[in-house]
This record gives C-alpha cells, structure tokens and sequence, in this order.
C-alpha cells in the first residue's frame, strides 16, 4: 500500500463532540510510522472514492442525520461490500445509528439505516450524557464521553466491551463489532483517548504489526492518565 486512505464521511454534518480528532488520530499515527495518509471527505451528494483503507463516520443530532440520511442509503451497499472486505468502518454514535439496520426517532418515525450494523437504535427523552469506562476483551479497558438518547439493541455481532460505568448501549453493554468494523458511543474523541482502538484499525488495513515509536509513546502516556482519571472519577478500576 503506497497511501493509506481515509474515508471520512460527512464531517460537516457529523462531526460533535470532538469526533473530527478520530481521523486526525489515525493520519498522525500512520505518519508517524512513515506510512502516507491521504484524508477523503465524502459529502452527501458526492461520490464515494474507488476504494478506502478505513472508514470514519462521527455523530450529531436528529436533524444533520436527515440531512444525510438519503445519501447514507445511496451508498449502503458500497459501505457493506467494503465490510465483508475487511475495510475497518468506526462509526460513532448517531453515525452508527445511521449505519445499524434502523433509527427509531422519539416520536416513533422509523428510518432504514445502511445495514452495515445488525444494530437497531430508539431514540428516547432521556438523555445520557457523561463519562464513560467499558471493558473489551480484546482491547481492555475503554473510556471515553458518552452524549445521545438511544437505547441501542444488538441483532447480530458482538458488544464491544462490557460498562463499567455509564450507559452504552443497554447499562450492560456496549457498542458492536462486526468483523473489523466498530460502533460505539463513545466520544472523547474515542481514538486519541484510547490508541489501542487506533492501531486496531491501522493495523487492520495495512495488514501488519505496528511498532511503537516515540510519538505514539509520548501521546499514549497522556491517554493513559486520561483514562485513569476518568475512571477514578467514576470509581472503577482498570
């Protein structure tokens, strides 16, 4: 792979709560590694590129998901082909909603969503709205911000991780993976805030080990103790 391409969907629509710094993330850290990134924006109406490495789609309220919601399913199918490829695919919160299978609106509007999620999301009145520590597995421990309304039920897939603390998507669980591909609600942004989800993702696309250098250690400290204050706030442990 001469240029890593990064496929950032709807940036002026989707894009609170500081889920821009995800694509930031991965450019940086790629580069950091002398591998070339190229960023792709995509906006409704345009066209999607030949081909992406990694796919971001970030979060926002009811209205910018309208905005995009038609154009969301123009290219559904381009979206799930390059899941069953193996393209990694973060989505964040109400991006992911767009991409599960439906959003439920609070007054009871259903809107098809990209099916590229087996995830099926209802909006509520109440809102959940803090911080937030998970538990993967695979990855450890996760925090991040949680902002939205949606209670969010898995049809298929695997919960990223377990709540420690917070809502997620049920008070149990939280987010999804499908293959490579990741929804969450986790905001922060989640990338800088917790790099082992990063270089999951780089390391998907490129098909190889990551090293370390000294940037990714110097910014992986300052992750580190983000993610212990938060959860000592929140008292839980790591």
């Amino acid at each position: 792979m001469s240029v890593l391409r990064i496929l950032h969907l709807y940036p002026r629509e989707l894009g609170i709560n500081g889920d821009a710094g995800n694509v930031l993330a991965l450019a940086e850290r790629a580069r950091w590694r002398g591998i070339e990134a190229e960023v792709v924006s995509h906006a409704p109406g345009g066209e999607l590129p030949a081909s992406a490495d990694i796919v971001h789609i970030g979060s926002g309220p009811l209205s910018a998901q309208r905005a995009v919601h038609a154009d969301v399913l123009g290219i559904a199918d381009r979206l799930r082909d390059w899941r069953d490829a193996g393209v990694p695919i973060l989505a964040i919160a109400g991006g992911w909603q767009l991409l599960g299978r439906e959003l439920v609106t609070p007054e009871g509007e259903t809107l098809a969503g990209a099916g590229v999620f087996p995830s099926r999301a209802v909006l509520g009145a109440a809102r959940h709205v803090g911080e937030i520590v998970v538990r993967s597995t695979e990855l450890g421990s996760l925090a991040g911000f949680e902002n939205h309304s949606a209670r969010t039920e898995l049809e298929g897939g695997e919960p990223l991780g377990r709540v420690l603390s917070g809502t997620g998507n049920d008070g149990a669980s939280e987010g999804v993976t499908v293959g490579a591909s990741i929804g969450t609600h986790l905001h922060g942004p989640v990338l800088p805030m917790n790099p082992v989800l990063a270089d999951r993702l780089l390391a998907t696309a490129l098909r190889a080990e990551l090293p370390a250098v000294p940037q990714t250690e110097r910014v992986d400290r300052y992750a580190t103790n983000a993610r212990r204050a938060i959860a000592e706030r929140l008292g839980v442990s790591l």
